[in-house]
């Protein structure tokens, strides 16, 4: 396989298992890239194929592709104890880290083997970090925290730090994500990005109860999570899942014409046990179908669109 150089290293990579590609292997595709100037436009091509790993980007101006059934699976789990004897803790579990800006990945599947909440803890397939992200046509699977989209709060919960494996904080970022199907059951997209997701298939897998959302929309932020023309599924049996909970105070989340599997709880929302937040949280549904809005708390706005 290539030994790359930063004198002679192209932009344009092939990743597989057969002789005529550059890498074998993801990460070393991705190092070799990183040794090119970052304004420059990189292109990653990945076989047909599965590829174990923890895969790390801080890649700017790249666009990494799948061609044909692309597979990157890990499966660590917060609850994992490391060999310094610490739990790896939430954000050190992604099998797939990207920061940077102008990161475009499509037609990948991304996922976090490490199994349900309960036994592994939260368990990242997908932690994007990057200021500016287009995802299309990918699936997102796991269960617990499956997507995080970046930047997460200034502190934990407790005032300490996160653990993560970020090099670059951001204030803000920009996230789209088209024709994606994203599984989970617990909080299983979170974070403070601005997203937009465009016909998605959002399923909830079994749980005795679930979450969709747990936006940590920063203060002052205009949008948070935007769902326009997706389909809220679950598996056979699923029941009582909640469209959100604010992970910070000031979460944000809307559903536009969304169609609500039967798997959704009555009142659509919750407060994450705090009565607080139900005073500095936006959450919004317009258009849905079936219309159960009428079930929502006052707290939750609901309207049809005049579009």
């Amino acid at each position: 396989m290539a030994s790359p150089h930063s004198n002679n290293q192209k932009p344009d990579i092939l990743v597989g298992q057969t002789p005529e590609c550059d890498f074998s292997d993801l990460q070393q595709g991705i190092d070799a890239l990183a040794t090119l100037p970052e304004e420059l436009s990189k292109t990653i091509f990945i076989l047909d194929g599965e590829y174990h790993g923890q895969v790390i980007s801080r890649l700017s101006n790249v666009t990494i592709t799948g061609v044909g059934s692309v597979r990157l699976t890990a499966g660590h789990g917060a609850l994992e104890v490391l060999p310094s004897g610490e739990e790896r803790g939430t954000f050190r579990t992604a099998t797939c880290f990207i920061e940077g800006e102008n990161v475009r990945l499509t037609n990948l599947t991304i996922e976090n083997t490490a199994g349900p909440g309960k036994q592994a803890g939260q368990a990242v397939a997908l932690f994007n970090n990057a200021s500016n992200a287009t995802v299309t046509n990918c699936r997102l699977l796991g269960y617990q925290d499956t997507l995080c989209t970046g930047p997460l709060p200034p502190f934990q919960k407790d005032g300490t730090p996160f653990v993560s494996p970020i090099e670059k904080e951001i204030s803000y970022s920009c996230q789209i994500y088209r024709n994606c199907y994203i599984s989970g059951t617990i909080d299983f997209i979170f974070g403070g990005a601005e997203a937009w997701f465009d016909h998605c298939q959002i399923h909830s897998r079994a749980s005795e109860q679930g979450y969709i959302t747990a936006a940590s929309t920063p203060e002052g932020q205009e949008t948070g999570f935007e769902f326009h023309n997706c389909y809220l599924t679950a598996d056979d049996g699923v029941t009582n899942v909640f469209l959100g909970r604010p992970w910070r105070p000031f979460a944000k989340t809307t559903f536009k014409h969304c169609r609500l599997g039967d798997h959704i709880a009555p009142c659509g929302w919750d407060n994450w046990d705090n009565p607080a937040n139900e005073t500095t949280t936006d959450y919004r549904e317009i258009d849905s179908t079936p219309d159960t809005t009428t079930l929502r708390p006052d707290w939750i706005t609901t309207a049809e669109s005049n579009d």
